[in-house]
Order: C-alpha cells, then structure tokens, then sequence
C-alpha cells in the first residue's frame, strides 16, 4: 500500500473533521504534493458519501431517484448518475455487469453493476 493510502485510511477513521486536520498536518508534514493527494482522496470518499451509496432513508432515496430515470435497456453512451457507460463486460441472473467512465467527483474508470428490472426490491 502507498503512503498516500495508508494516511487516507487512518484519517477517515478518525472521529471529527479537527482530529482528521491535525492527523494531516502530522502525517504530510511539509510534503504539499502528498498533501494534495491525500485531500483528493478525502474529497472524493465525502462525494461518494454524498451520493447516498450505502445509506438508507432519504440517500436511499436520492439514488433511487438517479435511477429512476434511467432507459430499460443500457448499453454504451447511456449515463447513469455520474458514470456513462462504456462496454458490457458480464451478466448474471440479478443484473448485468458494465464498464463506464466516472464523471464526477475523479475521472476514472469503474465497473458498474446494473440490478435487472424485479430483480430490486425497495
């Protein structure tokens, strides 16, 4: 693991936004270019909390809505929230199984696992 790794997974285990400051100024030191990598990290890891993944109520509800909208049958161009789809790379018997292109809050490349209308439950 790299350093700019192990230093973003022990500040997002600290408890409060000021405990993960000191931890940074700490662990960076004068290194502005790790820094800058790790609070990348962090920024993205807080999007991705954003967008409701894993949570239940009203993000739930937010991801429910993002998909919602989405065509019934996906296939390559089609954009699902933040990530437009590039290739389908699998399917199974729940869903189907794509490579895309997130958008937002990093560029990069994800695959992307699409549940099969009845195959989603609320």
């Amino acid at each position: 693991m790299n350093q700019e790794q192990k230093i973003f997974e022990q500040a997002i285990a600290l408890p409060s936004h000021e405990a993960r400051e000191g931890f940074l100024i700490e662990a960076c030191g004068q290194n502005r270019e790790l820094r800058r990598s790790v609070d990348e990290l962090l920024a993205a890891f807080n999007d991705a909390g954003e967008l409701g993944f894993l949570k239940t109520g009203e993000g739930l509800q937010e991801a429910q809505t993002v998909l919602g909208d989405a065509p019934l049958h996906e296939g390559p161009g089609t954009v699902i929230g933040h990530y437009k789809l590039l290739q389908r790379i699998g399917e199974g018997g729940m869903g189907v199984v794509c490579m895309a292109e997130q958008e937002e809050p990093v560029r990069r490349r994800v695959a992307l696992k699409i549940i099969k209308l009845g195959m989603d439950t609320r």
